[in-house]
């Protein structure tokens, strides 16, 4: 006789949590993303979803900083799944760095999206401290031992070209900047990509 691994499906009341929670964190993403951080209220966010603040606040205690972590995280998380995607499903230093530049512009490019995870508000900083540079880290993880395994097959017994989580950090931070500019407008996706491979194609370059 074969195991039930069927998992217990939810109540009508563990539905409907888990809508009116989505419908807080889809309201907020709206209103975080047409006001920015500072000018963003709870009474707004609820009145979004249309919700009494009580009731945001008895999901997300701590209100829009709640709100707006978990939103950041949303992110961070499918960014990190998509870079670690890309490092498997690509080859080379050029062709990863570039996929996971134009995974950042594409986030960039979602009007909502972009906007959101844009914005560089100084009162965000302590908010955002448990958050913050989760998909960096990574993404700069995957790019040093890249290019660290690049150095080494070019010349394994030499001086390093650069350090390798150095140019990494470099190179995620024109990532952000990238991502910045598409979500902004000034800069489309394909123009950020193509850059990149240029830098890309440069520390390679250098580096033979």
């Amino acid at each position: 006789m074969g195991t039930n691994t069927q998992a217990p499906r939810m109540t009508l009341r563990e539905r409907n949590r888990l809508q009116t929670r989505r419908a807080l964190l889809d309201s907020a993403l709206e209103v975080f993303a047409e006001a920015g951080y500072g000018s963003a209220s709870v009474e707004n966010i609820a009145e979004r979803a249309g919700a009494a603040k009580g009731t945001l606040y008895t999901y997300f205690p701590q209100g829009r900083e709640q709100l707006f972590c978990e939103l950041y995280e949303e992110i961070n998380g499918e960014l990190i799944d998509t870079a670690t995607a890309i490092h498997a499903a690509e080859s080379g230093f050029v062709d990863r760095v570039v996929a996971m530049t134009s995974a950042v512009a594409d986030v960039a490019a979602r009007p909502k999206l972009g906007r959101f995870y844009a914005i560089d508000d100084p009162s965000l900083d302590q908010a955002l401290s448990p958050v913050r540079g989760h998909a960096s880290s990574v993404i700069a993880q995957l790019i040093a031992e890249d290019y660290a395994e690049l150095l080494a097959r070019q010349d394994p017994i030499g001086t390093p070209f650069a350090d390798s989580h150095t140019v990494a950090e470099l190179l995620t931070g024109a990532m952000r900047t990238a991502l910045i500019s598409v979500a902004h407008g000034s800069r489309t996706g394909d123009e950020v990509t193509r850059a990149m491979r240029a830098l890309a194609e440069g520390l390679v370059a250098t580096a033979t």
